[in-house]
């Protein structure tokens, strides 16, 4: 209401202020020139505009203004349902755009990785001798479920050099849970190979007996189901597999290799399949206990017989608080069982006919200790070793059983770089044959 006051009394002292001014320059005797006319016309025509802008400012103030109209509350349910439409088309976009930068070549993960070592061995009754060997390993990520793992070993054998495809094999991850590989892949029955088969994580320049004498298989041509079923707080490892039967030597060189087993069948001679399964329980971090099994039949397909291989495997690994340092026990124990054959059988090899069931075990058992918890950056890095091996094959063409006590000494240089450093004391019995033996390795992984 003030606003309209005052609007209208400057309309009213405008108009006043015009007459008045015009009065004053009237002459006396009431006449007006040609000039005073003019110019009061144009203050007429100035006042007239002024006043027309006065009226509008008038009624737009005197018009009343429309209340405001309280917004409505938001609707929660179409706000969550707007951000969950959001979220979804943003997490296309994003995976329109992997696959599409998953399309560019040259764009998929590759890494080289694999080890190396050199040696020298002296045993009694053999000459000493240096060796050396190579293996790379490729790892090829095509995408986040499918990828590729291939090794190959390259190793100096008299005066060659050869070259072995260990591993090639391409796995699928199905879900958190299972995993799917074909090719070829490492046994999964054999601990040992699984979890020890590169050069420096291996403790010793060496293999066990069982392993390296092939009570089983280090690999298998077929394919394999794995993963991990959790239980709480515990969980159970396991894989199922399917490969190439192993070859049963029915006319070796010498008896001694009658019974025993060929492990690279790659062209499965006899045309044998082998199946089989481990499964790992382990109850808490730190400890892991295996079963697994090989059955197949195996020889000449007219005179097939069973051959089942079975292992026991313990892992037990801890950063121990009162020990000062890392405690790593290992063991593993192997059944190898072939069902009744007879060998050269028309005597053309010059010990047969020969029929027997060849039934033989072995195993190892570890332990290593690594003081990481001392103060002294040298002590830390040195790991005492020591493994006792078995091998049973009296009662085969072998004709005797074998044990050996191995002590030895790592130095870490690195994370993956170790000095080896064992002794062997290795007996036969039954032949009193000893072949005692002085082992140094580096090993290097990268």
């Amino acid at each position: 209401m003030k606003n309209r006051l005052r609007l209208i009394t400057a309309a009213c002292i405008l108009a006043t202020g015009c007459v008045t001014q015009a009065q004053e320059k009237s002459p006396k005797d009431g006449s007006v020139s040609r000039a005073e006319y003019d110019k009061l016309t144009a203050e007429h025509e100035q006042l007239k505009q002024q006043m027309a802008e006065m009226q509008a400012q008038m009624r737009q103030v005197m018009t009343p203004r429309p209340a405001p109209v309280a917004e409505a509350p938001p609707d929660h349910k179409q706000v969550a349902s707007a951000q969950t439409g959001i979220e979804e088309l943003t997490q296309e976009v994003d995976e329109l755009k992997r696959q599409v930068h998953e399309t560019f070549p040259g764009l998929t993960k590759v890494l080289l990785t694999g080890y190396a070592s050199a040696g020298f061995t002296a045993r009694s009754g053999s000459d000493p001798s240096f060796n050396a060997a190579f293996n790379p390993i490729l790892l090829w990520k095509m995408s986040d479920r499918l990828i590729f793992e291939g090794e190959l070993e390259l190793q100096l054998e008299g005066g060659d050099t050869t070259v072995a495809l260990e591993l090639a094999q391409v796995s699928y991850l199905l879900n958190g849970y299972m995993t799917v590989g074909v090719g070829k892949f490492l046994n999964p029955t054999n601990s040992f190979v699984e979890r020890q088969h590169m050069a420096w994580t291996n403790k010793f320049p060496d293999k066990p007996l069982a392993v390296y004498d092939g009570l089983l298989p280090e690999t298998e041509l077929g394919a394999q189901l794995r993963g991990v079923i959790p239980i709480g707080p515990t969980k159970i490892e396991y894989a199922v597999f399917i490969a190439n039967a192993s070859q049963l030597m029915t006319r070796p060189d010498d008896v001694s290799g009658a019974g025993t087993l060929g492990f690279d069948n790659f062209d499965n001679k006899d045309g044998h399949i082998a199946y089989g399964a481990h499964v790992g329980f382990i109850p808490f971090p730190e400890l892991e206990i295996g079963y697994g099994f090989q059955r197949s039949t195996v020889g000449p397909r007219n005179q097939a017989v069973h051959a089942m291989l079975q292992s026991a495997d313990l892992s037990y690994v801890r950063d121990s608080e009162l020990l000062k340092g890392l405690i790593n026990f290992r063991a593993q124990w192997v059944w190898s069982g072939i069902d009744g054959f007879t060998y050269d059988a028309d005597g053309s090899q010059g010990f047969g006919p020969l029929t027997f069931s060849n039934r033989r075990n072995g195993g190892y058992v570890q332990l290593a200790y690594r003081p990481t918890k001392f103060g002294n950056d040298i002590v830390k890095n040195f790991e005492p070793v020591l493994r006792y091996d078995v091998l049973n094959q009296g009662n085969t063409p072998v004709g005797f059983d074998e044990t050996r006590f191995s002590i030895g000494l790592d130095y870490w240089i690195g994370p993956s770089t170790v000095v080896k450093a064992a002794y062997e004391i290795d007996h036969q019995n039954g032949i009193g044959k000893n072949q005692n033996a002085l082992l140094l390795q580096v090993a290097v992984g990268f």
